[in-house]
């Protein structure tokens, strides 16, 4: 039986995210002997990871929730793809010219993502979770922000006093306004369908009530980051603005995914109750860390939280959500489906476990090195980072060897 038509941008961005996953793993094992070394791995997760991911998943999401036609999201995916691989080859190499195309090809991408996604709520009519789209589109937003920063650093355009404030303000815009925001409008409505356990009532409609604030929260926080480039004075008061605007962000985050932890934790036949339940947990601890790091200025704590924003958050995010998404999309029939459920479980709880004991060791190793502890040994950020690898690289084989028994799509 083929596979069936409606999932095809579901399928194209699960198999570019287990591509990704395998080349980060292979990049954090090799260390520096790849080009670019391991600060090359961040940019190849949210690059071509979390945001082909987001960039579907949120076109394909917001046609459900608006009840549109989705349109064609695989060839806009793969036109993001092709940026952020040319981003990529521009980084490694030197090649300035090739990353500002790369990313203008990749922000253009977006660009068309999110007038979509507004076509798609202004034609809706009484969507319930129309906010959600809105959500969305303000993420678009925030990620076509942080591109145009990165490009301007990668480009050596920002330099001097400007370079470290728009450098923070490219990272919050990728992986707090793309990443995270994205991943709390989705957490709302997917979580009870991922867990299989209706949420505490009353939760999607404070989500809708708050979590809109939160995202004017970070924006006005990555304002203030960026303004911190006129020094003195105003640099001081600039970053008290940002943090207290991330504080907004990190309460309504906290308000957010509490209904889904407390979900998870009172139990779930879903394998990806465990991902999902432990990057809630890790979102709360990073949000409010985030918050005073930002209001301390303690920017060489940035590694750790980077970690434990990328790893902790939004990777176990992506698993718990593939671990749901793979069977239905790859499914040809019940019985297929049921197979593919019982393969990407497979030592779902091991798997998690690994991940979480090798971000504590990364994130905790990297923290006491940001306090100025000294590290006199590599050893456990190197187990750390061992387990991260071993818990990565057996979700996207599965994921592969799916894809592969895959049908064709109804004609």
């Amino acid at each position: 039986m083929p596979l069936r038509r409606g999932h095809a941008s579901v399928r194209a961005a699960l198999v570019v995210a287990a591509v990704g996953l395998l080349a980060v793993a292979t990049w954090i094992v090799a260390g520096d002997v790849l080009p670019g070394g391991r600060w090359f791995a961040v940019h190849l997760f949210t690059l071509g990871v979390l945001s082909p991911l987001v960039l579907a998943l949120s076109q394909h999401f917001a046609a459900t929730l608006t009840r549109t036609d989705e349109g064609r999201t695989v060839p806009l995916t793969l036109l993001f793809t092709a940026g952020a691989v040319a981003v990529l080859a521009g980084v490694a190499g030197g090649q300035r010219l090739v990353l500002v195309v790369g990313a203008t090809v990749a922000a253009a991408a977006v660009t068309v993502g999110d007038v979509r996604l507004r076509r798609a709520r202004r034609s809706a009519t009484g969507a319930r979770f129309g906010w959600v789209v809105r959500l969305y589109e303000r993420a678009h937003g925030a990620f076509l922000h942080g591109a145009v920063l990165g490009a301007l650093l990668g480009a050596g355009v920002l330099g001097g006093g400007w370079y470290l404030p728009a450098r923070l303000a490219h990272l919050h815009a990728n992986v707090l306004g793309w990443g995270v925001l994205t991943l709390l409008a989705t957490v709302v409505f997917l979580g009870p369908t991922v867990l299989r356990r209706q949420i505490e009532p009353g939760a999607d409609e404070r989500a809708a009530r708050t979590l809109r604030h939160g995202a004017t929260g970070l924006s006005v926080a990555l304002l203030a980051l960026l303004a911190m480039g006129v020094g003195g004075a105003g640099a001081v008061a600039a970053r008290l603005l940002a943090a207290a605007g991330l504080a907004v962000f990190a309460w309504v985050g906290t308000s957010a995914v509490r209904p889904v932890l407390r979900t998870a934790l009172r139990g779930s036949p879903s394998p990806g109750r465990w991902p999902l339940a432990a990057a809630c947990a890790w979102l709360v601890v990073g949000l409010w860390a985030d918050v005073a790091v930002v209001a301390l200025g303690v920017w060489a704590a940035l590694d750790a939280l980077g970690v434990l924003a990328l790893v902790g958050v939004l990777l176990q995010t992506i698993l718990g959500a593939a671990m749901h998404l793979t069977p239905v999309a790859f499914g040809r029939d019940r019985p297929h489906r049921d197979d593919l459920r019982r393969r990407v479980a497979h030592a779902s709880v091991p798997r998690t476990v690994a991940l979480d004991l090798g971000v504590l060791l990364v994130v905790g190793t990297a923290a006491w090195r940001a306090l100025g502890g000294e590290v006199t040994t590599g050893l456990p950020g190197g187990i750390g980072w061992a387990l991260v690898v071993m818990a990565v690289a057996t979700f996207p084989i599965a994921l592969s060897g799916a894809a592969l028994r895959g049908g064709r799509p109804v004609g």
